[in-house]
């Protein structure tokens, strides 16, 4: 409001101006180009960014307004100043918009701008909280590394609530359940250490190097109620890992045990059946994973459970495509859209996965065929929770609970 624009009307001023300007901008892109190649960036980016730092309009004005007071500045290079200040404010965005068209997208930049968006529709990006129901069993076992390799790319809270399925009182049992308790969250630390690793690109740890996670995790021993869990689920739960000794009946349907954990438990579950390898060393067997997909929601969010859990442990990855309804190779439109959708959202996690397509086979069969034919030991299939008393995934993952000799786990909404 001090400053006075007609003067600018005058010649002398005018051109006196315009060298304010320009020698205030090539100070601006002076210090800009050096600092960019100090930090190593090509000249085209040098000028995008002088153009965004050319812009003032605060400190000069405020300084200029304080000369004023004190007399230290006329009311003409008062003027001045703060014309040179519009000025170079209103220049900067066309001409870093003009800067930044004339800029070539590396590499790296494209990926992150491509994962950025695919996590913005993402599941496991979305993911705050973990809540793991597990006992001291190798389900149980398996079910914690699982978690961590979920939980750690990104440091999700976790609360490990060990199950107590034995009817032992007293203090002694109390301190056993709680010691287990600890190590399932140990066991979740370590492995989402391994996460972490490779999410950063981390060399991995050299042994005896401490490879703990820092996320926080929560310990609780329960017993095996329906209530317990959905008490707990009220506090805040994105998805709910389970693993019980007793996952499967000689029926092959889920054991009571996991109905009682879920009932209560509404949104997202990864339930977890150890088997083979894994049943006998849940902790240090190596993964190598299936992740059939038919272009349903829910078996996308399985898909990128999969491509977390193999870039975690740096697994072999197959995503299988079974054509519906028994249909010849090719006769499906989506077939090929589907498996390239999966392809890129493993990219953008710096992963790429083997593709198949099966055709003239059940779900089933194909799954396990595939299976034996890349010697994968883990299932990863998106399923969703069907009506009733029992937990039923469906006829497909019925099947798979019947006839696979590898392990299995259910990401189910």
């Amino acid at each position: 409001m001090h400053a006075d624009l007609t003067i600018l009307a005058d010649p002398q001023i005018a051109l006196l101006t315009g060298g304010l300007i320009l020698i205030a901008s090539i100070g601006k892109f002076g210090g800009a180009f050096i600092g960019a190649e100090i930090g190593g960036l090509t000249r085209r980016e040098g000028f995008a960014l002088a153009c965004g730092m050319n812009a003032r309009g605060s400190t000069e004005v405020i300084i200029a307004t304080v000369g004023l007071s004190m007399g230290a500045l006329t009311q003409n290079l008062f003027t001045m100043i703060v014309a040179m200040a519009v000025i170079t404010t209103t220049a900067m965005p066309p001409t870093l918009r003009w800067a930044l068209s004339r800029i070539p997208m590396r590499k790296e930049e494209k990926q992150r701008i491509e994962r950025e968006e695919m996590e913005a529709k993402g599941f496991v990006p979305k993911l705050e909280r973990l809540l793991l129901a597990v006992d001291d069993s190798a389900n149980g076992h398996f079910a914690a590394r699982i978690a961590g390799l979920i939980a750690g790319g990104s440091g999700k809270p976790t609360t490990v609530m060990h199950i107590r399925t034995d009817r032992r009182t007293g203090k002694a049992a109390a301190a056993a359940a709680k010691e287990k308790a600890t190590e399932a969250g140990e066991t979740v630390r370590e492995f989402a250490g391994q996460a972490e690793q490779a999410e950063h690109a981390e060399p991995p740890h050299k042994p005896g190097e401490e490879s703990k996670s820092k996320i926080d995790i929560t310990t609780k021993v329960e017993k095996l109620k329906a209530e317990v869990v959905a008490e707990e689920a009220k506090k805040g739960y994105d998805l709910l890992v389970v693993g019980v000794d007793k996952t499967v009946t000689r029926k092959n349907e889920f054991h009571d045990d996991v109905t009682k954990l879920t009932a209560g438990f509404e949104g997202p579950l990864a339930v977890v059946d150890a088997r083979d390898e894994h049943h006998a060393d849940p902790l240090a067997s190596k993964l190598s994973i299936l992740v059939p997909v038919n272009g349903t929601e829910v078996s996308r969010r399985a898909a990128e459970v999969a491509i977390v859990l193999a870039r975690a442990s740096q697994a072999p990855l197959t995503v299988l495509y079974v054509t519906p309804g028994g249909k010849k190779k090719g006769s499906g439109q989506y077939e090929e859209a589907i498996l390239k959708d999966i392809v890129k959202l493993a990219e953008t996690y710096e992963l790429t996965p083997r593709t198949a397509v099966r055709s003239d086979l059940a779900a089933e069969e194909a799954i396990l065929k595939e299976m034996a034919r890349r010697r994968h030991n883990l299932v990863v299939m998106g399923a969703g929770r069907r009506p009733g008393e029992k937990l039923f995934f469906g006829d497909t993952a019925a099947a798979l609970l019947q006839d696979s000799k590898h392990s299995l786990l259910f990401v189910a909404s």
